[in-house]
């Protein structure tokens, strides 16, 4: 399995320690189909490219 396909079991107050992002963020992916749950399990490969790519705009992280 490669970075992009990383699935993580989480709590939804746990993917913003995992993705190191505020939980409004988190919220923002999921409603912009970034951020899927697929039970507990987390795919948060797409999230970290978006985060990355977002760091590189200088728009997210804290």
């Amino acid at each position: 399995m490669n970075a992009r396909n990383t699935i993580v079991l989480a709590a939804d107050a746990d993917l913003s320690a995992v993705l190191g992002c505020s939980s409004e963020d988190i919220e923002s992916m999921q409603n912009d189909g970034v951020l899927e749950p697929q039970g507990q399990l987390w795919e948060i490969g797409p999230a970290q490219d978006y985060l990355r790519d977002a760091v590189w705009a200088d728009s997210l992280w804290h």
